[in-house]
């Protein structure tokens, strides 16, 4: 989960005004951005282990040692060494350029993966468990925030970013719709161990094919003699990545929570489902929120947006049974899609050119690090009372996401998304990569 996301608004200004036909139109004019089409495909395949490798690990290791409790350990030493490591991750792209940090990366995580698997296998110690479990997060090339930065490059501040980032809002979901019922799938009918070596495979493919799209990388940056931007001491960055922690707890709580309420049911490869309805509604709410124009400044925006997610992530605590939780799951979801779209583009607003990839990077550092509390709290509540006591935590997620915008509002900048930044927030004319240089 996400994941994991862009802009609702497509209000837009100046040549690039999109012709009247609707929000369609203004997403096929995106993906014929030059380059774009040719890192969507290799993205896509190399986003789909963000919503596999966690679920895997708990899968696997709850297969092993019987409880959903050290599997979600396991899994959050994983997430919250992801989380640690992002942030200077995202530094490196900016600095060095994706390719040879997505390389870097994946040989790592290759590595630390193929340990998780044969430790627990075999069942080695468990501490070598949680070691693997950390090189392998620490090491998981973050496809998603080089592909936003890509497209933030490519369009720079014009009026087709907006509907680039509600997209990738879009397709993020869409990998929690597959991923989760791929890996629960694989995990449930052939092996246990098998979602995790899906997700190895599929990270291969995708990272790699987007390593060699040289064209598009936005990076390395240029020498400068000037200290690099320190995002995370400012305040306005502080509280959104605070809201987006606080967000990223309630999927590591719906993600263990769902898989335990089928298991209860008697419908195990059902939870794998559960998860995809949930992200089904946020994608499907997510296209609906990038087509349509908005009037309202983006912090306006956000915290709205905030308010319907506080009351949407208590939904599931209501569903009684499958037929029930299907219809709550979805509408829970509809409420994450906006919340994150916003986030992402209150960061990118209000970040630096030369740092933009970083500013993602802590937003995918958040919601990871979120991860790494929710799984293991809900996991440790549901072996104590049962799948419906782990629909707490995202319940009680949302409230603090809530809590903390409340409290954090004033330190948001009243920016729309088309109009400059913020003052202090320098931007350059023009940040578009021109077609000329794609041609690689």
């Amino acid at each position: 989960m996400t994941d994991p996301s862009p802009i609702s608004a497509l209000v837009t200004s100046g040549p690039e005004t999109p012709p009247p036909g609707g929000g369609g139109n203004v997403y096929r004019r995106t993906l014929a951005t030059p380059g774009a089409a040719r890192f969507i495909g290799p993205a896509f395949v190399g986003r789909l282990p963000i919503a596999m490798h966690a679920l895997g690990t708990v899968l696997f290791v709850q297969d092993r040692s019987g409880s959903y409790a050290v599997g979600g350990a396991v899994a959050a030493a994983g997430a919250l060494s992801e989380a640690v490591c992002v942030p200077r991750v995202g530094r490196a792209l900016d600095r060095l350029g994706q390719a040879r940090m997505l390389v870097a990366g994946l040989a790592g995580h290759l590595l630390g993966a193929a340990a998780l698997l044969v430790t627990v296998w075999v069942g080695a110690p468990r501490p070598l468990w949680f070691l693997a479990a950390v090189v392998a997060g620490g090491c998981l090339p973050p496809v998603g925030t080089c592909v936003r930065a890509r497209w933030s490059a490519l369009l720079g501040g014009g009026a087709l970013l907006p509907a680039a980032l509600a997209l990738e809002a879009a397709i993020d979901e869409l990998v929690f719709i597959l991923g989760p019922t791929l890996v629960t799938v694989l995990a449930t009918l052939v092996d246990p161990a098998a979602g995790l070596l899906a997700s190895a495979v599929l990270l291969g493919i995708g990272a790699m094919g987007l390593a060699l799209q040289h064209g598009t990388d936005p990076g390395p940056r240029a020498a400068s003699t000037a200290p690099p931007e320190r995002i995370m001491r400012r305040p306005d960055t502080r509280t959104l990545v605070a809201i987006v922690f606080a967000i990223g707890i309630g999927f590591g709580g719906i993600d263990v929570a769902m898989v335990a309420f089928a298991r209860e049911e008697g419908l195990a490869a059902i939870g794998g489902l559960l998860l995809g309805m949930f992200a089904a509604g946020s994608g499907i709410s997510g296209l609906i929120t990038g087509a349509r124009p908005h009037n309202r400044p983006l912090r306006a925006r956000l915290l709205r947006s905030i308010e319907l997610l506080t009351f949407g992530l208590s939904l599931p605590l209501a569903g009684v049974g499958v037929a029930t939780m299907i219809p709550l799951t979805v509408l829970a979801g509809a409420t994450v899609a906006p919340t994150m779209i916003d986030a992402n583009a209150m960061m990118e607003r209000i970040v630096g050119p030369g740092a933009r990839t970083e500013g993602f990077a802590w937003l995918t550092m958040a919601v990871v690090g979120g991860l790494a509390v929710g799984s293991p709290l809900a996991g440790r509540l549901i072996d104590t009372g049962g799948a419906r006591l782990g629909y707490l935590v995202p319940a009680g997620a949302g409230l603090l996401a809530g809590l903390t915008a409340l409290l954090g509002r004033r330190h948001l900048p009243d920016v729309d998304a088309h109009n400059p930044a913020p003052a202090g927030v320098p931007r350059p004319a023009s940040e578009t990569i021109g077609a000329a240089a794609l041609t690689d």
